[in-house]
């Protein structure tokens, strides 16, 4: 899907062809949105089964519908799934889900070592760390190292995984079922585990799949207990610094993180050496490297100066032949309206000639051509408006870095997310087989103009070019 939303707004196809709408999705909202941004792009959406088409008069209700029916019937599948499920928790049948240590819903001989040893190791005060490093050490298989996955960080342990492991019930032959649910995020889309009352919990004893003696996991619980009540767990993991999130290591993808509140490493490394990257960076030195050039360079007056000046001469071109077209816009309006009027007698009346779908076509063509006409002359002022805030918006952004800097916590978050763009999403760091660092990175200068909300207010964007492929060796 969203392979299909990038194309269309390439626009690399012109019309989208489903079996019904239900296809694109069965969410009332999300629905009628996605059609609309096709729409919006000059896309056609046709549904073969449904005799949906968005080029037809009236498609927006239909569309509406097709997104009612679509939701109820998700809901309805749900709602049966949940019941065949509880049905099976009740007769004591296993109910899905994966856990090590486990095949088919029995002990599996050769894992379950494996969790004993995990336990053991724990509770004798070894780390979550210490335990994942010592198990990618002697080469034992993680438990996702054989999932498919559209996309993998990395196959080994990591101490995050042993801790889960070290909390779960199962092993003590104590299961579970519904103790929490997934909602989805109507705003970000992402799916958020919440927890179940404890009366809607649906659990049992099982002998049959204890792994791990009461007693091994009561020492381990005690160990545990402080660690669980630990308030850095419960802060919600926001960023304190202007590039935490941006760094990634270019070994296993994994996010570069601060290791001692002085240095950024592979979080992989870190949490069991789940990757070899072991190459750390100074955070001082990361941001004097990266960050100067764009406060020094691509913030710097002159260089904001030089690119309004060539925005400034593309948007003049534009501006002369919207004007040239404005020009002879009321004799062509008029014209369109004629044939509007005829159009719409014809499909009234009948015509021998045309189906009264192409005749309706015919009418969604000229009255978007009629709207273009009569848009086209203020378009070209909002574009121009763009250029008037590109100095105010360079300074505001190189004002919120050295904030950001400085430690404001505020303008280091609003600056953060300017810088997600200018970078590209993300910055790789490659480790080098001298033990340095090279940091890479596409420049995307067009988000410069999203600091003062200048996307979406319509006006077009500039045609900033990407500087593909910026390569700087930070150690």
């Amino acid at each position: 899907m969203t392979r299909l939303l990038e194309g269309a707004l390439g626009r690399r196809f012109d019309i989208v062809l489903v079996t019904d709408l239900s296809r694109l999705s069965r969410s009332q909202g999300d629905l009628s949105k996605m059609i609309d941004r096709l729409v919006a792009k000059g896309i056609r959406v046709v549904g073969v089964q449904d005799g949906y088409d968005s080029a037809r008069r009236g498609h927006k209700l239909q569309a509406g519908l097709s997104g009612i029916i679509g939701e109820a019937f998700r809901e309805m599948v749900k709602d049966r799934t949940y019941a065949a499920l509880q049905s099976r928790a009740k007769d004591n049948r296993p109910t899905g889900g994966r856990a090590y240590g486990y095949r088919d819903g029995t002990i599996n001989s050769d894992e379950a070592v494996i969790v004993q040893t995990i336990f053991s190791r724990s509770a004798d005060g070894a780390s979550n760390r210490t335990i994942a490093a010592e198990l990618n050490s002697r080469g034992i298989a993680s438990p996702g190292s054989t999932w498919s996955r559209s996309e993998r960080r990395c196959a080994g342990w990591m101490g995050s995984a042993i801790r889960v492991m070290l909390i779960n019930e199962r092993y003590t032959g104590h299961v579970i079922w519904n103790r929490s649910e997934w909602v989805k995020d109507p705003d970000s889309g992402r799916r958020i585990r919440r927890e179940r009352p404890r009366s809607e919990w649906i659990s049992r004893r099982d002998e049959s799949l204890r792994i791990v003696s009461e007693e091994l996991w009561e020492r381990v619980q005690q160990r545990l207990r402080p660690a669980l009540h630990d308030a850095r767990l419960k802060s919600g993991g926001k960023p304190k610094y202007m590039l935490s999130g941006l760094l990634r290591c270019g070994q296993c993808d994994a996010h570069y993180v601060i290791t001692n509140k002085r240095e950024y490493g592979c979080s992989s490394f870190r949490d069991g050496h789940a990757c070899s990257n072991s190459i750390r960076v100074r955070r001082d030195s990361v941001e004097a490297i990266l960050l100067d050039p764009i406060r020094k360079d691509l913030l710097a007056p002159e260089r904001v100066e030089r690119m309004g000046a060539e925005m400034q001469a593309q948007y003049r071109e534009e501006t002369r032949a919207m004007h040239k077209r404005w020009s002879g816009a009321p004799a062509e309006l008029v014209e369109l309206n004629a044939r509007l009027s005829r159009l719409r007698e014809r499909l009234v009346n009948g015509d021998p000639d045309m189906a009264l779908d192409e005749i309706q076509a015919a009418i969604d063509r000229a009255e978007a051509k009629r709207n273009e006409l009569e848009n086209a002359h203020p378009a070209a002022r909002r574009s121009l408006n763009i250029l008037s805030i590109l100095p105010g918006a360079a300074a505001l952004f190189r004002r919120q870095i050295d904030l950001g800097l400085a430690g404001d916590p505020r303008a280091a978050l609003e600056a953060r997310e300017i810088l997600r763009e200018l970078f590209g999403k993300k910055i790789r760091l490659l480790p080098q087989p001298d033990g340095g660092l090279i940091a890479e990175w596409n420049l995307q200068t067009v988000a410069l103009l999203k600091i003062v909300g200048t996307c979406g207010s319509g006006g077009a964007l500039p045609d900033i070019p990407v500087d593909d492929g910026i390569r700087i060796r930070l150690a």
